[in-house]
């Protein structure tokens, strides 16, 4: 009889599992729950509604309290055979295998529920996965490490107290200073999705509470002089939560590079630990907000496949650092990124501003001067004319690109300026798309998709000279044979 040396491992998640399980649930009852009560027992003079409100709120926590206690129940997971077996379901018994040989990262979060109760959430990625294969949502730390450890096999020990016995190259660390960390969450991109946010709650306050009429509330209680205050008031309000959000976000963020892995921590009150295999990133990209390139910083991002797919995430290499040190960083931990010192930047010709400065300004003043026959306060929008030239000047001025062996390096901008840096073995695929205004002035747009995510990404380049187009895209047809 032939016996297995492989390691075996099993076990089931913490009962903790249960109560988050039902607190899902819970989570995506109560804003319909709010609404009923608001609604129509606002309206209704008889405590009957009340009663079978309640009442099928109830059954509703029972019901969630029940499924979550199943679902606890139900699951199981074992390491043997070389492979991850997991079992899970409530009416429906679910069996998912993956080979370890398979698996690409295992990412722990703990979020503030985990952390009162010393436990953890473990996603287990595989190659090509655009979602977690598996998910254990609650495990005691001592069970995650002894899972983690299985799972990744080349992971080196971390009691073994003998950090000589890996080269120190492997084993490099990068800590976010909060003097940084201050300044990427007074300055964060995210202020746009604040202000979406707030807006689409204020959209909801009529509907929440219709007998309370919020909007003529606010315009009889107001006076004219004071709504561009509340305004400014909630823009305000918008960068506060930003700001907020940025640093509970990427508080402690600390980036290792561990031989061939990177392991991206960060969050204050949710705490998440990331492994981004290096193979696994398809281009760098190099951003900088408008406010950041006056302090020489910027933010560092990596397009990768599978990590933060379900999402519409990605990976965040570091939050802010300064432009001089860039260089270094991508050296140490991502070297086959790095730019050769001798690459050449390449601006965009002269020719190019007809091609920014001249379709969007010409369509919006056509479009102000015909709504100003309407409505005569529409000519006002002529007044952007100058504004969008400006900005499109901008644009032009700050694209470019480069090339040298196997490395390309795009620059464009929309608000932000960002440079993609992309190998030849990470392209997907390369267009070149040329409009009648371009084709008059020898001009086109390159078009680089990598893979990232489920979608894949997309790097565009308006104003390349068509020979310079055409022979990049040759560069790409052409390189089996390099």
């Amino acid at each position: 009889m032939k016996t297995s040396s492989v390691k075996t491992s099993e076990g089931r998640l913490h009962p903790f599992a249960a109560v988050l399980v039902s607190l899902q649930i819970v989570k995506g009852l109560i804003v319909p729950l709010i609404v009923i009560f608001l609604s129509k027992h606002s309206r209704s003079g008889s405590g009957g509604p009340l009663y079978f409100q309640v009442g099928w709120s109830l059954v509703a926590l029972v019901g969630s309290i029940v499924w979550g206690f199943l679902s606890w129940r139900r699951f199981r997971y074992e390491v043997s055979d070389e492979q991850l077996k997991v079992t899970q379901g409530v009416f429906v018994q679910k069996k998912t295998f993956i080979p370890l040989e398979r698996i690409q990262s295992v990412d722990v979060t703990e979020g503030v529920l985990h952390r009162l109760f010393g436990l953890v959430r473990v996603e287990v990625q595989t190659t090509g996965g655009q979602k977690p294969e598996a998910v254990f949502s609650a495990l005691s730390r001592g069970d995650a490490a002894r899972l983690r450890s299985m799972l990744e096999p080349g992971k080196a020990p971390q009691a073994q107290g003998q950090p000589g016995n890996e080269p120190a190259k492997l084993r490099l660390t990068y800590k976010l200073p909060a003097g940084s960390l201050f300044i990427a969450a007074l300055t964060t991109g995210g202020f746009g999705v604040s202000v979406s946010l707030l807006a689409a709650v204020m959209g909801k306050l009529d509907e929440l509470f219709p007998d309370f009429h919020v909007y003529r509330y606010l315009w009889n209680a107001l006076d004219a002089a004071m709504i561009p205050l509340f305004a400014l008031g909630i823009l305000l309000l918008a960068w506060m939560i930003a700001a907020i959000a940025s640093v509970l976000k990427f508080a402690n963020f600390t980036i290792t590079r561990k031989e061939n892995k990177l392991l991206l921590t960060r969050g204050l009150l949710e705490r998440r630990q990331v492994t981004v295999p290096l193979r696994r990133i398809q281009a760098i990209r190099i951003v900088e907000e408008p406010l950041w390139q006056l302090f020489g910083y910027s933010a560092l991002y990596a397009e990768t496949v599978g990590y933060g797919a379900q999402k519409g995430e990605n990976a965040h290499l570091f939050p802010l650092l300064r432009n001089r040190e860039i260089g270094e960083f991508v050296k140490r931990m991502t070297p086959q990124f790095e730019v050769p010192a001798s690459l050449k930047h390449h601006a965009l010709p002269r020719r190019a501003l007809w091609c920014y400065m001249l379709p969007i300004p010409l369509v919006l003043a056509l479009g102000a001067a015909a709504a100003g026959l309407i409505a005569p306060w529409a000519y006002a929008g002529l007044l952007l004319c100058p504004l969008v030239m400006i900005w499109q000047w901008w644009r032009c001025r700050s694209a470019g690109w480069s090339r040298e062996g196997r490395m390309l390096v795009l620059r464009f901008r929309r608000l932000a300026k960002t440079t993609a840096v992309i190998p030849l073995s990470r392209v997907q695929s390369v267009s070149v798309e040329i409009g009648p205004l371009q084709r008059r002035l020898g001009l086109s747009t390159l078009q680089i998709a990598v893979a990232s995510g489920g979608r894949g990404a997309f790097f565009r380049l308006a104003g390349l000279p068509e020979q310079e187009a055409r022979e990049l895209a040759r560069w790409y047809m052409d390189r089996n044979k390099r």
